[in-house]
């Protein structure tokens, strides 16, 4: 009995163990701490929302809105997902706040701030210091290195060329080559790296020139014709040249009374180069000034480009009758010895640095340059011939031309005030 007494009251216990864990509850157990909404325990999954106490649905309407049926715990999820994204975020630390400087220290990074680095100049210094210029060369033409670099080497010399006539005495008109005095030209060189554009505006007139003479006034334009010059002045500047040879004048004589001795006449400007081959130097000219040419420069011998031998006399061997000056040029002995005991030789710029020496000039090539366009294998691989410089020369001369005054750039520059002469002539006065 005891034994049954014990199974049956064993049995009725278990019995309101099951009925009792079939009833649903909302309180939390003791023992257990009450969490947040976003760590609240889920719900059972079979429990209706009617079961739910009042403050259990309170509890739901903080946290959000309900639904009807289980709370899924995908709801839940993203509140726990936040805080591991927090975590791996580093907060941004905070900028140590500047520290201020005091007065002193203010003063003495300012003092630090303005003294010079060793090395550098103070500003005083600077302030004293002149501005660079621009790299040019006397008259005011730009150099390139580039350019240089490109010229050929048997370009000994290039510029710019004038050429000029003289009117006989007491003639201020004339009508044909006859009534020219005498004809001369100007070479006005330049260094070789030089390079000009229609921004250059006139040349400078102080450049150093040389005046050349010569006494048959036209140019030779075959080889059988041969003419010889001679260096009247050197060194000079056209402002020099205009006073001392270029202006007029007026003299008495005994005999016929008062001359007057007219003004030399530009009728052609250009640019030149003097080359050299194994055998000659070369004199070749392109012509900007006039655009057109006319029977002036026709009857002087000059066309739109040509070229000319030229050679130098030797000082020590007497020339023709005709042709001696009465004085030698005082060439010193580094420039005789070029000469060695030859009577002719070819042409060096060097040479015409002198007055009164005399060279010889031999017709070539008209309309053309002839053999002084040509390097004949005197240049190197990278340097261009002779006559493209030229022609590049002559370009930059035309379009600076024409961006003053046309053919009245001539005057310009020369020096001349256009105004006080006439228009470039091209043809004569009958």
């Amino acid at each position: 009995m005891a034994t049954r007494t014990s199974s049956r009251h064993a049995a009725q216990k278990a019995k309101e163990a099951i009925s009792t864990s079939a009833e649903p509850t909302g309180k939390a157990s003791k023992g257990t701490k009450r969490k947040g909404h976003t760590e609240e325990a889920p719900h059972p999954k079979k429990e209706k929302t009617e079961d739910i106490k009042p403050d259990e649905k309170k509890a739901e309407q903080v946290s959000g809105p309900s639904v009807d049926g289980p709370v899924p715990r995908t709801e839940e999820a993203p509140a726990e997902k936040e805080a591991p994204a927090e975590k791996e975020a580093p907060a941004e630390k905070e900028a140590p706040a500047e520290k201020e400087e005091s007065p002193a220290e203010k003063e003495e990074s300012s003092a630090k701030a303005e003294e010079p680095s060793e090395g550098q100049p103070s500003k005083e210094q600077l302030a004293e210091i002149p501005p660079e210029k621009p790299q040019e060369i006397e008259g005011g033409l730009h150099k390139s290195e580039d350019r240089e670099n490109v010229v050929s080497s048997n370009i000994l010399e290039k510029g710019f060329i004038y050429f000029f006539f003289r009117p006989r005495v007491n003639i201020d008109d004339p009508t044909s080559i006859s009534d020219v005095a005498r004809s001369f030209f100007v070479l006005r060189p330049t260094v070789l790296g030089a390079e000009f554009d229609k921004g250059q505006g006139p040349v400078d007139k102080d450049a150093s020139c040389r005046l050349m003479i010569l006494p048959k006034k036209k140019f030779p334009t075959s080889p059988r014709e041969r003419d010889m010059g001679f260096v009247e002045k050197a060194g000079q500047s056209m402002q020099s040249l205009h006073e001392k040879f270029i202006a007029g004048t007026t003299y008495q004589t005994s005999t016929r009374g008062e001359r007057h001795t007219e003004d030399a006449r530009p009728y052609a400007e250009g640019v030149y180069a003097i080359t050299s081959t194994p055998r000659a130097s070369h004199l070749a000219y392109i012509l900007t000034i006039p655009a057109e040419l006319g029977d002036i420069q026709e009857d002087f011998g000059l066309q739109e480009r040509g070229s000319w031998i030229v050679q130098s006399k030797n000082p020590k061997f007497a020339g023709p009758p005709i042709g001696q000056l009465p004085k030698n040029p005082e060439f010193p002995p580094h420039v005789l010895e070029k000469f060695e005991d030859l009577r002719w030789v070819p042409l060096q710029p060097e040479f015409l640095d002198y007055p009164n020496s005399q060279f010889l000039m031999i017709g070539e090539a008209q309309n053309d340059l002839g053999k002084a366009a040509s390097s004949e294998g005197g240049k190197q691989p990278h340097e261009e011939e002779p006559g493209q410089e030229l022609e590049k020369l002559e370009d930059e001369n035309e379009h600076r031309v024409e961006a003053l005054h046309g053919d009245s750039t001539v005057y310009e520059d020369l020096g001349f005030d256009a105004k006080n002469y006439p228009e470039l002539p091209t043809t004569w006065n009958s």
